[in-house]
C-alpha cells in the first residue's frame, strides 16, 4: 500500500464506497483503510459536503438563538476551519511534488473529522470513571483535553505521512503548518463576527483599568 516517487497506487484511486471501515483502519493506525478512499476532486467534494451541511445547521441554531451576526461569524470561524487544512496542505503538495496526492488526504482529512467526534464520545465515559474513582473533575477533563489532541496530532501526522508518501520529518511539518495556520485563520472572522455581535447584543465594551480609590477619597465621601 506504499506510494511509489510520490505516484498514487491505481487501487487508491477506486473509491469502493467502504469509507467507514476504511477510516477505523486509519484511526487504529493501519495504512491499508487509505485503499478504502477516493484520491479524486469528486471525492473531495463528497466527503466536504455533509460537513458543510452539518456547519449550515449548527450555525442557524445560533444566529437563530443568540444573534444573526454572531451566526453567521460562527459559520465563517467552522467554515475556514473546515477548509483550511486542505488548502494549506496544497501548498506543501506543490512544494513537495505530491500534487497528485492532494485529494486522498484531503478526503482522509474531511472524513477525519467524524472520527474526531466519535473519540470524543469514547472519551467522555472515560472522563467520568476517572472522577469515579477520585480524580477531580477539573483533572478528569484536562486529561480528556491531552488525550484528544494527541490523538488529533497523530491522526494529522499518519495522514501525511501515509496519504502524501512523506517522510516521518516531513509529515511533522505539515502537521504543525496544517495545526497552526488552522488555528491562525479561524481567529479572523472570529474576531471581526464577535465584536459585530457584542454591539448588535448590546453587550457593554470591556471596561478600562482603573486605578483603586484611595482610603483617604472614600472616607472623604
Amino acid at each position: 500500500m506504499s506510494l511509489q516517487d510520490g505516484k498514487p497506487d491505481p487501487r487508491r484511486m477506486r473509491p469502493n464506497g467502504r469509507v467507514v471501515w476504511g477510516l477505523l483502519q486509519i484511526g487504529f493506525g493501519r495504512s491499508a483503510g487509505f485503499a478504502q478512499f477516493g484520491a479524486s476532486n469528486d471525492a473531495f467534494l463528497a466527503s466536504l459536503a455533509p460537513l458543510v451541511a452539518f456547519l449550515i445547521v449548527i450555525s442557524g441554531l445560533t444566529a437563530w438563538h443568540v444573534d444573526p451576526v454572531f451566526g453567521l461569524a460562527f459559520f465563517l470561524q467552522l467554515l475556514c476551519g473546515l477548509l483550511a487544512p486542505a488548502v494549506i496542505a496544497d501548498l506543501f503538495c506543490h512544494l513537495w511534488d505530491r500534487r497528485q496526492n492532494w485529494a486522498l488526504y484531503a478526503n482522509v482529512l474531511n472524513c477525519g473529522q467524524w472520527l474526531m467526534m466519535a473519540a470524543v464520545i469514547v472519551l467522555l465515559p472515560l472522563a467520568s470513571v476517572s472522577v469515579a474513582f477520585g480524580l477531580s473533575p477539573n483533572d478528569a477533563a484536562m486529561l480528556l483535553l491531552v488525550a484528544f489532541t494527541i490523538y488529533a496530532l497523530w491522526f494529522q501526522w499518519f495522514a501525511a505521512r501515509q496519504a502524501l508518501n512523506l517522510s516521518r520529518g516531513r509529515a511533522v511539518l505539515v502537521t504543525i503548518g496544517v495545526v497552526f495556520g488552522t488555528g491562525l485563520i479561524v481567529q479572523i472572522p472570529a474576531y471581526l463576527g464577535g465584536r459585530d455581535a457584542m454591539t448588535r447584543l448590546n453587550l457593554p465594551p470591556p471596561a478600562p483599568a482603573s486605578h483603586p480609590i484611595a482610603p483617604s477619597a472614600t472616607r472623604a465621601t
